[in-house]
């Protein structure tokens, strides 16, 4: 499984820079960040990003590694991107002409403990390994040990011997239900499955944010049936999220019905239809795949566990950083005071207190005044980042790119949270 990136111990940094010479305003105008960053880091508060890990131990003069003190031969996958200054997108683009149809989520799912299954043949993995030595900076050996500790199970792909099983890993018996279900899949199934579940679980996240915001989507049985298919021509319907998923895979073909329908006969999803209204054809039936509980069951199985993500506590959550992201692309104009979802506003906006707690104050609501005969009038609210905000999103910026790299931002956004600062 992944190591989450930890804090430096107190004190460690500290020394450090006394070693170096360097005052706390001289470190960080060296690394770019604000002073009280560097204090935050020297008090064990908060983790450095990748890019600003890699950049303190290149003024330090010393190794990411030894900085973060992860003894060597214990390193993760996780870690030994983070030593090359990486966040997950980063390193994607950077692996994509190396590694075979490498994505971020599928980066994610191996630091995660998650069998990429495209990468669980000995050629791709011997590719992957190679790939991932040279973009990271280190040794195949490195790499391929990372991954056995990730992987145990794996060690026959790279033709070695199996490594020792420590005592506290877990190994799914192949009497399990979900592995039983997953095994008796082929490939091509699986892939069918994987890609509903992923369309799924963006569901149910969506439909907690929605919840978050003061929006009811209604029941899970509404909101889980996932459009697979519109039976037109998609010149005129385009691809459902599922589709586009599979074409991204090469397995969109007219053979997608008899892989649902195997699925629908080992009980792991649901198929139904409705119509829907798509210009100039009229109404047009529409395919809906919602996902039994035994089919999740089943991709979890064969894809292993995965330990829920955390958000640190100084950071947002994904539905509140996704605002003050909108905020930043209003700038300089504002957004209007209407354009924020549901209760954002609560928690982000200045002199509010959501649930007793003190107000972030990363965004306030500025009067656009106009100026008449008779004097002035408040014409509308604009909502724009206070010092606060801006500050809050250069410093995280980088450890909001590698939360969640789902959301893209412009070099222009950035670039208004940075004005003034």
């Amino acid at each position: 499984m992944s190591r989450q990136p930890e804090p430096f111990a107190p004190g460690v940094l500290s020394l450090l820079r006394a070693n170096a010479r360097l005052t706390v305003s001289g470190l960080a105008s060296a690394v770019g960040v604000s002073a009280r960053q560097i204090i935050y880091y020297e008090q064990g508060r908060h983790s450095p990003s990748p890019a600003r890990l890699k950049r303190l131990a290149e003024v330090l003069g010393t190794s990411a590694q030894a900085l973060t003190g992860v003894p060597r031969e214990e390193e993760t996958l996780t870690d030994l991107r983070r030593f090359a200054g990486l966040n997950r997108g980063g390193a994607a683009r950077a692996l994509a002409e190396r590694v075979p149809e490498v994505t971020v989520w599928k980066l994610q799912a191996v630091e995660s403990g998650i069998v990429v299954q495209a990468w669980a043949d000995p050629a791709s993995l011997e590719q992957v390994v190679a790939g991932f030595a040279e973009i990271y900076g280190t040794s195949t050996s490195a790499v391929r040990q990372a991954w056995l500790r990730a992987f145990p199970q794996q060690a026959y792909l790279f033709r070695a011997a199996p490594v020792k099983r420590g005592k506290d890993e877990t190994v799914v018996a192949s009497s399990d239900k979900g592995m039983r279900d997953w095994r008796a899949l082929n490939e091509r199934q699986q892939a069918y499955l994987v890609a509903c579940f992923h369309q799924d679980q963006e569901a149910e996240a969506h439909a907690r944010a929605e919840h978050a915001a003061g929006r009811d989507l209604g029941p899970a049985s509404v909101w889980r049936k996932l459009p697979f298919t519109i039976k037109a021509d998609p010149a005129f319907t385009g691809y459902t999220d599922i589709q586009l998923r599979l074409k991204e895979q090469g397995l969109l073909d007219p053979g997608a019905g008899s892989s649902l329908a195997v699925l629908k006969r080992h009980g792991l999803i649901t198929l139904t239809e409705d119509q829907v209204e798509v210009f100039p054809l009229g109404p047009v039936n529409r395919v809906l795949v919602e996902l039994t509980r035994v089919g999740r069951a089943c991709v979890r199985a064969g894809l292993g566990a995965q330990a829920p993500v955390r958000t640190p506590a100084h950071l947002l959550s994904a539905w509140l950083w996704e605002n003050l992201l909108k905020v930043a692309s209003a700038e300089p104009d504002g957004l209007p005071e209407a354009g924020l979802w549901g209760k954002a506003r609560f928690y982000l906006g200045t002199g509010f207190r959501p649930n007793g707690a003190a107000s972030r104050g990363y965004i306030d609501a500025e009067p656009i005044r106009v100026e008449v005969a008779q004097g002035a009038f408040v014409k509308e609210y604009r909502w724009h980042l206070t010092e606060a905000g801006r500050r809050h999103i250069v410093d995280y910026f980088d450890d909001y790119q590698d939360l969640y790299p789902q959301f893209e931002v412009d070099e222009r956004t950035r670039a208004a949270a940075a004005a003034d600062l």
